[in-house]
């Protein structure tokens, strides 16, 4: 048997290897505080559960290789804008419907206000700004009168936030009302109008 001994891993091979261990464990923790809420709220029974999943989707434009952001509001606490409501807006625009906030950052609008010949359903996108407080930018589209040809592009913008009990939310708005036409249907350089006013909205809860 030899007496000579067998030379381990170099220095700079350990240390690659507890950098990349550590590398793992920082995304790793990095992907889990994005997607999952660690509140651990209680379940009916008094059970602590063990942490619940949250829509996220993948950034790679994000701090840190990249990140995982939550698609919703999931805030621990039962309270969230997604679902349906019943809204009214007094102000610039008068109008009244329903309205669907989605998990997805989306959102979509049926006015009551408006006559379907033209356009009586517009979308918008959502995020969460503070506490229950969220912005959304939504846009409508139309005809000038039935039969008259599309050409109006109303652009608002919503701040509004929800009440402690999560059933009803309130805020305000902005909004621009341009001229438009088939060729461009999206340039807002050609306003004729714009003002303010307030939104109210009682949330539809299922029978």
């Amino acid at each position: 048997m030899s007496g000579k001994k067998t030379n381990g891993p170099g220095l700079g091979a350990t240390f690659s290897t507890v950098a990349l261990g550590l590398l793992t464990l920082a995304f790793a923790g990095q992907a889990s505080a994005a997607c999952m809420d660690l509140k651990f709220p209680t379940a009916p029974t008094g059970k602590t559960v063990a942490g619940s999943m949250v829509p996220a989707v993948y950034r790679p434009d994000g701090p840190a290789w990249g990140s995982l952001l939550p698609v919703n509001d999931y805030e621990g606490d039962g309270r969230s804008i997604v679902g349906l409501w019943q809204f009214q807006m007094s102000g610039f625009s008068v109008d009244w419907g329903t309205q669907a906030w989605h998990s997805d950052g989306t959102e979509i609008m049926f006015s009551g206000g408006q006559n379907p010949e033209t356009g009586d359903v517009c979308q918008g996108v959502w995020r969460q700004v503070g506490p229950s407080t969220y912005t959304l930018n939504h846009i409508a589209m139309g005809w000038f009168a039935p039969g008259a040809g599309f050409g109006i592009r109303v652009h608002f913008h919503v701040k509004v936030k929800l009440d402690p009990t999560g059933n009803s939310f309130s805020g305000t708005y902005t909004a621009g009302v341009f001229a438009v036409s088939p060729a461009d249907p999206f340039d807002e350089t050609t306003e004729v109008a714009s003002g303010a006013g307030t939104v109210t909205a009682t949330r539809v809860k299922p029978d």
